[in-house]
């Protein structure tokens, strides 16, 4: 396909105006202001387009689409204990194959080219994947309440099985990651395990890491630290980890962060729906740490249009810290589309450059929120939303277009997650 007078956003975040992108197979293979020579069998119209690198959600749970909006109002131990997981005990690998899909539409049509899910059911969510043509990082959330050993302890075994049949699958297209829920759902023996276990297969990590001023407290009274020193002190981070929200974190929690390469996925819709507090993102950027941008579950959030967590994103630094400079259009895209993929071990991907991937997001500017088009990189961080993204390609190939996608039975999948939901509730 090659992309005609369009305007193309660059990694440097310079727009190339009137410019042309060839997509070869899966890889942009030509970016200029001028015709390549040669041809195509199809040629896309973009004018008043702008051409963007595809955003990467990095913190979900995906079948909880299941579970929207349960437990509204309610601080996360409650809402955990008294809604979620009574709830959860329902599900089965069906139903959550099926909120999977309705997950994945709604990421599609949000411009989500790739995500990162810790959720049980693993077969079902890479069926799912693999067969939407979306990319994603999938994990199980390894938990355990007693002294289990790691072998014994819940979704270990899982986590092995969807290692060994799924990690890197179709060329790459699903990775297998190493869930540890959290500090408050595990104990010293596994998190010290997991952190092994993942260097021995060579996986990344993903956790929860101080959500909740009660977890960052209760910590401290049970081991004498925070739990981002906790699990550094047991070897976790000695592995590519993204770390879920991080919303009370101390001067030394950031070095840790820092010094470890830690990623951190910014949560902020969630973290306010919860009442878990403001991240303080901008410091934690201060201190080199790499941030991205994650929608949490949307029983939490409560959709996955991701526009609304990286609006958030910038506008919350610049109220807590009362600096408009904090977080610019430029550096708050490069949360959510560079260091997504760097944090899921996506080399590839993040940023329109020849030789890439083609996970392109299309955006159209002749919108009745985004005109005049004055400054089209403010605009997209601050004004578009998902009617304006007209398609969404992964891996060189057209999942949704112009309201259409192109590997999902989207009337078939709304109707049967009604189904459950009717089943369910």
């Amino acid at each position: 396909m090659l992309f005609s007078h369009c305007n193309i956003l660059l990694s440097n975040g310079e727009i190339l105006e009137d410019a042309y992108l060839q997509v070869t197979d899966d890889k942009i293979t030509y970016i200029g202001d001028k015709k390549p020579q040669t041809t195509t069998d199809t040629i896309y119209d973009g004018t008043n387009k702008l051409l963007l690198p595809g955003f990467v959600n990095t913190h979900s749970h995906v079948p909880m689409t299941l579970l929207r909006s349960v437990g509204a109002d309610l601080p996360l131990d409650r809402w955990l204990n008294d809604a979620i997981f009574p709830m959860e005990d329902k599900l089965n690998k069906d139903w959550a194959y099926s909120g999977t899909l309705l997950g994945i539409a709604e990421m599609l049509r949000s411009g989500i080219t790739s995500f990162s899910d810790m959720y049980f059911f693993g077969e079902a969510r890479a069926t799912a994947v693999l067969e939407t043509g979306i990319n994603a990082n999938l994990s199980m959330g390894i938990l355990c309440f007693d002294d289990s050993s790691f072998e014994k302890a819940p979704m270990v075994q899982e986590t092995k099985d969807l290692f060994y049949t799924y990690h890197n699958a179709n060329g790459g297209q699903v990775k297998v990651d190493v869930g540890l829920h959290a500090e408050y759902t595990s104990n010293a023996k596994i998190v010290k395990a997991v952190g092994e276990y993942a260097k021995e297969i060579g996986a990344n990590v993903h956790i929860h890491l101080s959500e909740t001023k009660k977890e960052t407290q209760e910590c401290i009274a049970r081991h004498g630290k925070t739990p981002t020193a906790y699990f550094h002190d047991l070897g976790l981070f000695d592995n590519i980890t993204t770390a879920a929200h991080c919303v009370w974190l101390t001067q030394q929690d950031r070095e840790i962060l820092a010094k470890k390469n830690v990623f951190v996925s910014h949560c902020p819709i969630s973290n306010l729906k919860l009442g878990s507090g403001l991240a303080d993102m901008a410091s934690l950027a201060q201190e080199g740490v790499k941030i991205s941008i994650g929608t949490d579950g949307v029983a939490s959030n409560d959709n996955l249009n991701f526009l609304e967590d990286v609006k958030l994103s910038a506008m919350l630094q610049k109220g807590l810290h009362q600096d408009p400079s904090l977080f610019s259009a430029k550096q708050t895209l490069q949360m959510a589309t560079k260091n997504g993929a760097l944090a899921q071990n996506r080399t590839n991907t993040g940023a329109l450059t020849l030789g890439n991937q083609a996970d392109i997001v299309v955006v159209d500017y002749y919108s009745l929120n985004l005109l005049p088009k004055t400054d089209m990189l403010s605009s997209l961080i601050y004004a578009a939303l998902p009617s304006d993204i007209k398609m969404t390609m992964v891996n060189g190939k057209i999942l949704y277009q112009n309201g259409e996608f192109t590997t999902i039975d989207i009337e078939k999948v709304m109707h049967e997650v009604d189904r459950i939901g009717k089943k369910l509730y």
